[in-house]
C-alpha cells in the first residue's frame, strides 16, 4: 500500500513513472542535483509508484493534480495521446501554483501546452532517448517565453543527470527526434547485423555482440572526445588497399549512407505530421 504525506514546497515532481520518466528519475536522485526527500511522484499504476518510493526515498503523490500544485518543477512524462485529459486536470493547479512543467511528449509543441493549459504557463519541452535508462542520453531542451534564464538551466542540468543535453530551437526538434531519438534502434540494427556476421564466420552470439557493443561505445566516446571530423577519423582506421577500405567501398556501393540519410528523413517526416494532428 503506498502511503501518501503532506508535500508542500517540493522541489522535483513527476507526473509518469514509465520506463523514461524512471531512468529520468533514477538518474537525477544518483546525481544528488535533487535530494530524493525534496522530490514527489505520482502515476495511476499504483504498483510502480511503490517500488520507486521504496527504491529510491521519494514521495507518492496521490493525484497528479497534487503534484501540481506541490513541486517547482513537474514533469509530465504521459504519452501524448494522454497529454489533453492530464491537463485538464491539473490546469487550475498549474495556474495557482505556477510550476515548470517540463514535458517528454513527442510531437506536442509549447504552443499546443500553452493551448491545452489555457494561459501563459511556464513550460519546457524536452527530448530525452531510450539511453537516459543507463544515463547515457542524449537530450534537446526548448524552453517557452515564461521561462526565466535560471528555470531554464536548471532544467538543462537536469537533463545533464542522465546523459548530454543541449539547448535547442523548438524548429529542429523534429530532426533532433530522428538523429537521437530514433537513431538509437538504427544503431542497434546495425549492431546486430554485425553480430549476425561474426556469427556466421564462426563466433559465438555472445562474443559477437559484446564485440560489436563495445565497438559503437567506443566509436562513440572517440567521436565526443576527439577534435578530429568523422570523415578524417574514418581516414585513421584506413590502409592504402586494406580490409577496412574495401568493407567501405561496399558499404557505398549498397547505398548505405543513402539509407540512413532516407531513415532520417522518413522519421522527421513522420513527426512532423504526428504534431500537425
Amino acid at each position: 500500500q503506498i502511503l501518501t504525506m503532506e508535500c508542500d514546497n517540493m522541489k522535483l515532481g513527476f507526473i509518469g513513472t514509465g520506463k523514461l520518466a524512471s531512468a529520468i528519475l533514477r538518474g537525477v536522485c544518483a546525481s544528488g542535483k535533487v535530494g530524493s526527500g525534496d522530490i514527489i511522484i505520482y502515476d495511476i499504476n499504483s504498483a510502480v509508484v511503490d517500488s520507486l518510493t521504496a527504491e529510491l526515498g521519494v514521495k507518492a503523490g496521490s493525484s497528479a493534480a497534487e503534484v501540481a500544485s506541490s513541486a517547482e518543477y513537474v514533469f509530465v512524462a504521459v504519452k501524448p495521446k494522454d497529454i489533453p485529459s492530464l491537463i485538464g486536470s491539473i490546469a487550475a493547479e498549474g495556474r495557482g501554483h505556477d510550476p515548470v512543467f517540463i514535458s517528454t511528449a513527442a510531437g506536442t509543441q509549447l504552443s499546443r501546452l500553452k493551448e491545452l493549459f489555457g494561459y501563459d504557463v511556464r513550460a519546457v519541452r524536452i527530448m530525452p532517448n531510450i539511453n537516459a535508462a543507463v544515463g547515457e542520453a542524449m537530450t534537446a531542451v526548448c524552453p517557452d517565453d515564461f521561462v526565466t534564464k535560471e528555470q531554464a538551466d536548471f532544467v538543462l542540468g537536469l537533463c545533464g543527470c542522465f546523459g548530454r543535453a543541449i539547448m535547442l530551437d523548438e524548429k529542429y526538434f523534429s530532426v533532433f527526434t530522428a538523429v537521437a531519438g530514433s537513431a538509437p534502434a538504427f544503431a542497434y540494427l546495425f549492431a546486430d547485423a554485425l553480430a549476425v556476421a561474426g556469427i556466421k564466420y564462426g563466433m559465438t552470439a555472445a562474443e559477437a555482440r559484446e564485440t560489436a557493443a563495445q565497438m559503437l561505445y567506443g566509436s562513440a566516446k572517440m567521436l565526443l572526445e576527439s577534435p578530429l571530423s568523422a570523415d578524417e577519423l574514418i581516414k585513421n582506421v584506413c590502409s592504402p588497399a586494406g580490409t577496412t577500405v574495401e568493407g567501405l567501398c561496399s558499404l557505398k556501393k549498397t547505398g548505405f549512407e543513402a539509407s540512413v540519410i532516407t531513415a532520417v528523413e522518413e522519421t522527421v517526416e513522420k513527426d512532423r505530421r504526428m504534431a500537425a494532428q
